[in-house]
């Protein structure tokens, strides 16, 4: 049973690579999220990873109200997983644990200040004034932040080969996921499964 989920570790850390690999090229896709799905024994586990553009429309800390309230129902709707995937009633599976994260405070320095000059002043131009764009926009706010949403669940099953698909709810509930990539994996084989648009199941290892 071990081996499954060493391989799902082997995936997690293969998809880190490749989000890393896009951030450094300047590829980050917005709109894109991915799954990866194992399954073994009585245990079903999910992983869900995101761009945070793309569950709450932008990716730097929270600035004002509105935004702290769409980064805070994120973050609830994902502690539901019931709200997100619907699993087989046959296969009776009782949820045992949930882990769900976000990156985002990382658009703040590891001390959590803006970022300053030598001596701890904000930086500013020739004549003292903060450094704008030609439309009188704040410069910083263009710099490119990338940040993720990541949740992990895990189920124990009395009947996992119940499952033969699992809905899911994902591009409904945050409409700004237009393409959803899974990755999946079985006592028997492994393989994956793109879902777009309308498709609300994700399916293909039975």
């Amino acid at each position: 049973m071990k081996n499954i989920f060493m391989v799902l570790v082997c995936l997690v850390v293969s998809f880190s690579f490749s989000a890393q690999a896009s951030r450094e090229k300047d590829s980050h896709e917005h709109g894109a999220a991915n799954v990866m799905l194992a399954m073994e024994g009585e245990k079903l586990q999910l992983n869900f990873e995101v761009p945070s553009e793309s569950l709450i429309g932008f990716e730097h800390f929270p600035k004002s109200q509105d935004q702290r309230w769409y980064f805070n129902e994120a973050i609830k709707t994902l502690l539901e997983p019931s709200k997100l995937f619907s699993i087989p009633a046959d296969a009776e599976c009782l949820l045992v644990g949930i882990n769900v994260s976000q990156s985002l405070f990382a658009a703040k320095d590891e001390h959590g200040h803006e970022e300053k000059d030598e001596h701890g002043h904000e930086e500013k131009d020739e004549h003292g004034h903060e450094e704008k764009d030609e439309h009188g926009h704040d410069e910083s706010d263009k710099s490119e932040i990338h940040s993720e949403f990541s949740s992990k669940y895990h189920w124990n099953c009395e009947h996992l080969d119940e499952i033969d698909s699992i809905g899911t709810q994902l591009m409904n509930i945050f409409p700004r996921i237009e393409e959803i990539r899974v990755r999946w994996i079985t006592k028997n084989n492994q393989g994956s499964i793109e879902l777009e648009s309308k498709d609300d199941r994700i399916k293909g290892w039975k």
